[in-house]
């Protein structure tokens, strides 16, 4: 996921209006500096905004659970966008905000083609173009083990917008898109020195840690707090066609709080334990055994 993304932002309506081009026009600004940020430069989104169309006589509803019964909803606004001179076909991604929906549903993505029932905002952007991107949602849950059924919150990951958060995308989510290299793998007890996945760099960005159960990702974040968020990748969770979702541990401390602080331990049993050894401002140190 690199280079330009082309993306065709249709306002659609039955009649009403309830926010402006202009509002959309300035998310969109804050949404391409996120994206350009996160991306290290590497994604430029070119995003066309129409004027609020005409496209339905009657609120369109919310369709069922299948695409066909989606891109029906939107057939109309893709109508209209089209006689008001929008070519679909010169866009990657076509993205519809349709007015007054009343949908209990905030976003869809099929394929390259977005329906929103909500007012664009930089999170509900991000979300349902990272789907359109190929990845699956970021899930939080508070314990992995063979033994005991975990809860798991299939959006509840408070620091991607791929779950619920705005901070940024994941290493996870940046390895998939090809934004960073492939991160070390760790097989032996030793400390180790990260760096946050927030700035392009040579060094380790990510632990990644092979288990019987899965794969561990570990990152370090230094802003808006330091410390070691831990993810895991369950590979019999796949939710098709988007990529396995990595599940954010909750509390892995017990300190009422989803990353380790520096002196504090996470332990799979039976598998490896993990400790914040230093916290700094651009790096961290690991100990894993």
């Amino acid at each position: 996921m690199k280079g330009d993304e082309r993306v065709l932002l249709v306002l659609a309506t039955a009649g009403s209006r309830p926010y402006s081009v202009a509002d959309v026009e300035r998310t969109v600004g804050q949404a391409t500096t996120f994206l350009r940020n996160s991306s290290f430069g590497q994604v430029r989104l070119d995003v066309d905004v129409t004027p609020w169309l005409s496209a339905f006589t009657t609120t369109p509803g919310c369709g069922g659970t299948t695409n066909g019964s989606l891109g029906a909803i939107v057939e109309p606004a893709k109508t209209a966008a089209g006689r008001a001179g929008y070519d679909a076909a010169h866009y990657n991604d076509i993205v519809y905000a349709i007015a007054d929906s009343g949908c209990g549903f905030h976003g869809a993505t099929w394929g390259n083609q977005v329906m929103l029932t909500r007012q664009p905002t930089v999170e509900l952007l991000m979300h349902e173009l990272g789907h359109a991107f190929g990845l699956g949602h970021a899930q939080s849950t508070d314990c992995v083990t063979d033994t005991v059924r975990c809860t798991m919150d299939d959006t509840g990951d408070g620091f991607s917008p791929m779950g619920h958060g705005s901070l940024d995308f994941s290493a996870y989510e940046k390895f998939l898109l090809g934004w960073i290299p492939q991160q070390p793998h760790v097989t032996t007890a030793k400390r180790y020195v990260l760096v946050p996945p927030t700035a392009k760099s040579a060094q380790a960005q990510a632990l990644v840690v092979e288990t019987q159960q899965g794969t561990w990702w570990l990152e370090y974040r230094a802003k808006p707090f330091r410390g070691l968020l831990l993810r895991f990748v369950d590979p019999t969770q796949k939710s098709f066609p988007f990529a396995f979702s990595a599940a954010l541990i909750d509390d892995p401390a017990k300190h009422g709080r989803a990353w380790l602080a520096r002196g504090e331990s996470y332990r799979l049993p039976w598998s490896f334990r993990v400790t914040l050894v230093k916290a700094g401002p651009t790096r961290a140190e690991v100990r894993f055994r």
